[in-house]
């Protein structure tokens, strides 16, 4: 399988359809550096592809929803 191929269908090898973002779109989304993403992995709920990550949005809303209902 080629990049190209990746990276025109993100919800391969996903049952759910759900379109699977990369740490530039959760970071994007969460109003932080890409580096904060990375750094955040053990917090964050991740999808762990060889050396790659992906984060499902509905995920990442709950991730949210969890820390606001915290602080």
């Amino acid at each position: 399988m080629t990049s190209d191929t990746r990276e025109s269908n993100p919800t391969a090898g996903n049952s759910s359809g759900e379109v699977l973002l990369t740490a530039d779109e959760v970071a994007q989304i969460l109003r932080v550096p890409r580096s904060w993403v990375y750094s955040h992995l053990s917090e964050l709920p991740v999808i762990r592809l060889g050396r790659y990550v992906r984060f499902r949005r509905s995920e990442i809303d709950g991730f949210l929803e969890k820390r606001g209902a915290c602080q």
